[in-house]
Parts: structure tokens; C-alpha cells; sequence
């Protein structure tokens, strides 16, 4: 509970909750000379974009199930764990000598899903689109204009047989 005193002579006091799991919160303003309520804000009075982040928020703090979402996040970071290390050991096994990118495989084709996954995300996750962007924007650079660093990358091949 946080307990706040008024800014000025006359107003109230303000008692609000500061439960783990978000979406319990609420806040009371209180008459400091009678100790009356003056009034009441439950989560479900909140706007719904403080709804929603309060919900995010106490799902990824791993408050909103409590045991199951708490689990939930263990296994998403050892997966996570799990993919960089992975990553690591397919880019050892399948590098050439010195540093740089493997030898690119085949192409995979892009299924429709896919796509439409990705298109998805990149317009639900604004941030997330730009980067997709730019990262397409910089390969079409570096391949066109840098050959070094565009081989180095795996973006042109190599001119010198392997």
C-alpha cells in the first residue's frame, strides 16, 4: 500500500495498492478530515491501453497465473538459452577457416504462412518492421557497393574458390 499526503492544504489523500499482479490494483482518495472515500479506481475504471500494459506487464513479471506463468517464463528462457547455443555450434560446424558467414545453403522457399506471419508481426510490432527493413535496406547496400564485407557476409560469393 502507498500511502501519499496531499500536495496542498484541502485535498485528499491518496491510498493506492501496489500488489504484484497488476490488474489487483486500485487507488483511494481519502478526506484527510473526516477519513471518508471520496472515490475509487479499480483496475476495470482504468483506460483500456493502462488495462492492457498492466496485463502485459503482470504477464511478463510472471504474476498474472502465478505458478503456470512463472513456468511458462523458465521454459521461454532456457529455449532461448537452448537457440543461442545452437546457433553457435550450426555456425561452427558449418564454417569455413577464418571468420565470416558459412557457406550459404540452398535457398528455403518462403511459404505463404510464413509471410504472412511475418507481415503480421511486422505491422503489430512497429519496431520490429523497421528493423526487418533495415536490415534488408543495409544487405541491399553492403551487397551492391562493398564487396569485401558483402562476401564476408555471405551476401556475394566469393571470387577465390574455397
Amino acid at each position: 500500500m502507498l500511502i501519499s499526503p496531499p500536495m496542498r492544504p484541502g485535498d485528499p489523500w491518496t491510498a493506492a495498492s501496489d500488489a504484484a499482479n497488476r490488474p489487483l490494483r486500485s487507488t483511494v482518495k481519502i478526506d484527510g478530515r473526516t477519513g471518508t472515500v471520496i472515490s475509487r479506481e479499480g483496475f476495470a475504471q482504468r483506460h483500456w491501453i493502462d488495462q492492457t500494459i498492466g496485463y502485459g506487464v503482470a504477464g511478463h513479471e510472471g504474476a498474472l497465473f502465478g505458478l503456470a506463468n512463472q513456468l511458462l517464463g523458465t521454459v521461454t528462457a532456457l529455449l532461448l538459452v537452448v537457440l543461442a547455443v545452437s546457433g553457435v555450434v550450426m555456425w561452427w560446424r558449418r564454417r569455413h577457416v577464418g571468420l565470416g558467414a558459412p557457406i550459404a545453403l540452398s535457398r528455403p522457399r518462403l511459404g505463404a504462412g510464413l509471410a504472412i506471419a511475418i507481415l503480421a508481426l511486422a505491422l503489430y510490432l512497429p519496431l520490429f518492421g523497421l528493423t526487418l527493413i533495415a536490415v534488408l535496406v543495409a544487405e541491399r547496400v553492403v551487397g551492391r557497393w562493398m564487396p569485401g564485407p558483402a562476401i564476408w557476409l555471405g551476401l556475394r560469393a566469393s571470387l577465390a574458390p574455397r
